[in-house]
């Protein structure tokens, strides 16, 4: 994955995650910039899948991170063109990124995902499993801004 591919990542991004289970609201402009801003992190690597007629069908990106028991890969987004999806593009995608990742010496990969039936089964089916001892939580600050005076 190279800074070249942002405009056609951007397209299928937004065209992905506006949709059903996630229907996100991103726009060109957004996703561009996520997009690029996951590529200049520290630790990035990314793969994207690339059909006959040489466009991209497919993403998938993240960087890895030190931990005290070794080295772990943050998956921050992957997807693949909602037209393709069920087409096998994306578990073929994913194996071959864990494949890489492996050779780079990771030791473990986590996600974080919409909670959804179909999201969960999908990453069960390719062997990934919900983490009991781990909650994510989050803290809206929007209100302590319009609170100031």
């Amino acid at each position: 994955m190279k800074e070249k591919h942002l405009p056609q990542l951007s397209e299928m991004y937004v065209e992905a995650f506006n949709a059903p289970p996630w229907n996100d609201e991103w726009t060109l402009e957004s996703a561009y910039e996520r997009l690029l801003q996951m590529m200049k992190c520290e630790g990035f690597y990314g793969l994207v899948a690339i059909d006959n007629n040489h466009s991209i069908c497919g993403m998938i990106m993240g960087n890895h991170e030190i931990y005290f028991t070794g080295i772990h890969f943050h998956i921050k987004e992957f997807c693949v063109r909602t037209k393709l999806r069920r087409a096998g593009i994306g578990s073929a995608l994913l194996k071959e990124f864990e494949n890489h990742l492996a050779q780079k010496g990771i030791e473990s990969i986590y996600l974080f995902t919409s909670k959804t039936d179909e999201t969960e089964a999908y990453y069960q089916k390719m062997d990934y499993n919900s983490n009991q001892g781990m909650i994510m939580m989050g803290k809206n600050l929007l209100h302590l801004h319009s609170n100031k005076t």
